[in-house]
């Protein structure tokens, strides 16, 4: 028919051409229609799953962040007690608390330092604000601190304004008591007590307490605030500190 008559046929062709594409464009409807549907699906599935992931990943970044706050915070707790070395003449260890038993009867706690790194029983532990305690027993490596709060610590101090000497016992409580104070001494606001070094256990000059006046308003008893976050205990310095004359004596 071609041969015959060409145009003829063009024309026939190109007027099925024409019927076919509407009808293919309404069955490509449904073909095109799932096509967009499978893709959205597929790009559901994956946002899910890249979702997931995410989630995952987040946890673990909130879990590196607390490690992280952790970390900082014992590095600025580890950097104030290396300022305030410059204040104690003594060598001293950094020691970490491994248990606490500061309880009603019982204000102790045990470090992870002992004779191995030079402690030795009477030996002062300090904050970063002051005396909170001394060794009462040690081992090889640990040690165990009896706190200034308990009822059995008894520590020779001096008041640093006035002078005047005492020795400041622990109440079990958050609150240290004043005992063999001369009568009708004079007291000064906001005093600190000082560790006076008698009996040569202790160094002298570690800041233990402090007098407010507000605080003291019976007539038999003084009442001393100890030192500041003595309940807060994490890192603590350890005072290595050996009286010559004892230690002579001793030889």
């Amino acid at each position: 028919m071609g041969k015959m008559n060409e145009d003829n046929l063009r024309t026939v062709k190109i007027f099925f051409t024409d019927m076919s594409s509407a009808v293919l464009s309404i069955i490509g409807v449904p073909v095109t229609s799932v096509t967009q549907a499978a893709g959205k699906v597929n790009s559901i599935i994956f946002m899910y799953s890249e979702n997931k992931d995410l989630k995952k990943e987040n946890v673990e970044l909130y879990k590196w962040k607390d490690i992280g706050y952790k970390l900082l915070a014992e590095n600025q707790e580890l950097r104030r007690l290396l300022n305030t070395s410059n204040t104690i003449s003594h060598s001293f260890i950094t020691a970490r608390v491994i248990s606490n038993s500061a309880g009603s009867y019982n204000k102790t706690i045990t470090l992870n330092v002992g004779k191995k790194h030079g402690v030795s029983i009477g030996s002062a532990v300090t904050n970063n604000f002051g005396m909170i305690g001394r060794v009462v027993e040690v081992g090889s490596k640990v040690s165990r601190v009896l706190l200034i709060t308990d009822i059995n610590s008894q520590i020779p101090v001096y008041f640093e304004k006035t002078r005047h000497n005492a020795i400041l016992r622990g109440q079990n409580s958050d609150f240290l008591e004043v005992k063999y104070l001369k009568p009708r001494v004079y007291l000064l606001d906001k005093d600190r007590l000082i560790t006076s070094g008698d009996g040569g256990l202790l160094p002298r000059g570690l800041v233990v307490g402090e007098y407010i006046k507000n605080l003291n308003n019976e007539l038999n008893k003084i009442s001393i605030l100890p030192t500041r976050n003595w309940d807060k205990l994490s890192n603590l310095k350890v005072i290595l500190y050996k009286n010559e004359e004892i230690t002579n004596g001793n030889e």
